[in-house]
Parts: structure tokens; C-alpha cells; sequence
């Protein structure tokens, strides 16, 4: 980390970066079944360390104050911080429908009711926000501290194999915990606007297509490119 960060601005981007690599290494490991859950607890724990980051270095202490008071609330000696909810509250203000925001309201929610369950079910169906969770996070980093402190160089794309609806839609039968769980997944979808939830910064979706060989042996094997960055004339 920079020198140049006050030292609680540096303490807190330090803490963000070190919670969303432990998340996306959990997640990445195959014999892992706690993968979306772990994946989303330590990516609550960044977001918050990183929102506290910014706070700090705009001179803002993100600590709950006692009411009707300048004085901050303590617990066990230790400053009451701001959760995230409290945090989105701040920075984006009366502006709701914003697809950044919706995501991480959406993980806000659904951790409350997986933290305390194992349901690898669920991994595969909401797989899209959980990336956008990730790409949303690092483009933060990148907007308020610099590309320097981006974690995109320090990850790579992991092996994949194909992913199928068939073990949530199995497990759904003999489970009624998978299926509230679905029932909150779907009713969040259904409450933002098409706006948002069409946005990649909501879900990230892609087809993963094989190609038989690109047109450069120097080329990526794999290439993230935007559908509406895309020109008439573009070939993959």
C-alpha cells in the first residue's frame, strides 16, 4: 500500500482487498460446498471495509452516533461502525435504483438467510450477481483509489466445467429451505426495474463459446468483451 494513504484510509482498503481475495479464492476451490455463502460473507466484509475506506479519506467517520448527540456510540470501548446498509445509505443517497446498489442489497438480504445454512444449490443460479458483486468492487477500487489497487491482475479465470439447474431444481422438492430461499431470489429479481436488473453492474451474464482458434497465436484464450462495446463488423 502507498505511504500517501492516511493510515485508517489504508487500514480499511487493506482489509477490503485482503476479504475479496479470500472470497474469490474460497469460491474458486472445487472441493469447497460452503462456495456461494462463504463467497458472500467475506464479500459483505470487503464492500464494508472498502466503503469505511472512502469515508475515511473524505474526512467522514463512518461511526453510529448516540441521538440527539456529537458523540459517538461505543461498544465494549470499541466505536460502533456503520454496517453496510448504513454505508450504501451515505454514498448513494436518495438514488435507489442503481444497479451497484440493488446488487449489493440483494447480498445484504440473502446472506441474513444463508449465513447460517449450506445450500450449494443456489451457487449456479445466482452466479451472475455474484460476479457482478466482484467486477463492481474492483471498478470501486479503481474509481476512488486509482488502478493501482486493483485486484483484477492478482486473479485469474478459473477452470470451469458446466453447471446445471438440476441439482437446485431437485433440491427444491425434498427442501423447504431451498425453496424459500428461491422464492426471496425471484421476488428481489421482480422488485427492481428492468433497467437494473438488465445491467451488467446487477448480473453479470455470458455465453462461454469455444472457438477452434483465434486470429493471433498471441491471444487470449479468454477474452471478457462487452456486447454493446462491440462493433457491427466484430468477430469473436
Amino acid at each position: 500500500m502507498s505511504r500517501g494513504l492516511p493510515r485508517k484510509v489504508k487500514i480499511s482498503l487493506e482489509k477490503a482487498i485482503d476479504s475479496s481475495l479470500l472470497a474469490v479464492e474460497n469460491y474458486n476451490k472445487p472441493a469447497i460446498k460452503f462456495k456461494s455463502g462463504s463467497y458472500i460473507v467475506l464479500m459483505i466484509i470487503a464492500w464494508t471495509a472498502l466503503f469505511h475506506s472512502i469515508f475515511f479519506k473524505r474526512k467522514i467517520k463512518p461511526f453510529y452516533r448516540k441521538p440527539d448527540s456529537k458523540r459517538f456510540i461505543r461498544i465494549d470501548g470499541e466505536y460502533k461502525y456503520w454496517e453496510l446498509q448504513k454505508c450504501l445509505d451515505k454514498y448513494f443517497q436518495s438514488v435507489t435504483q442503481n444497479p451497484v446498489r440493488n446488487n449489493l442489497e440483494f447480498f445484504i438480504k440473502l446472506r441474513n438467510k444463508i449465513e447460517h445454512k449450506s445450500l450449494p444449490e443456489i451457487d449456479s443460479n445466482i452466479f451472475g450477481e455474484c460476479q457482478s458483486l466482484l467486477f463492481n468492487f474492483d471498478n470501486l477500487i479503481e474509481k476512488e483509489f486509482g488502478h493501482k489497487y486493483c485486484i483484477r491482475e492478482a486473479l485469474t479465470f478459473s477452470l470451469q466445467l458446466f453447471p446445471s439447474t438440476e441439482s437446485l431444481t431437485n433440491a427444491i422438492k425434498i427442501n423447504t429451505v431451498a425453496q424459500n430461499i428461491l422464492n426471496f431470489i425471484n421476488n428481489y429479481r421482480s422488485s427492481i426495474s428492468s433497467n437494473v436488473i438488465e445491467s451488467g453492474q446487477y448480473s453479470f451474464k455470458a455465453f462461454l463459446i469455444q472457438v477452434s482458434n483465434h486470429q493471433s497465436r498471441d491471444a487470449l484464450p479468454v477474452q471478457f468483451i462487452q456486447w454493446d462495446k462491440l462493433s457491427p463488423t466484430s468477430t469473436l
